[in-house]
């Protein structure tokens, strides 16, 4: 008598709960790899030390 053995389903059935976790990291990880690629070109290097020290006023009247 030949014994036949079905097959296991555990991989498919763990599916569901992989998928949205590596849909999360693939976005984060796209996300980070893009804001590296393109670093933000509007500031410029000494616009943080202006704002430091400053008041936000002009001495103006």
């Amino acid at each position: 008598m030949t014994q036949t053995y079905l097959a296991d389903h555990t991989l498919l059935l763990a599916l569901p709960a992989f998928v949205p976790a590596v849909v999360v990291v693939g976005v984060i990880v796209y996300i980070a790899r893009r804001d590296r690629r393109n670093p933000d070109t509007g500031a410029e290097p000494g616009d943080e030390q202006e704002t430091r020290g400053s008041t936000g006023e002009d001495d103006s009247p």
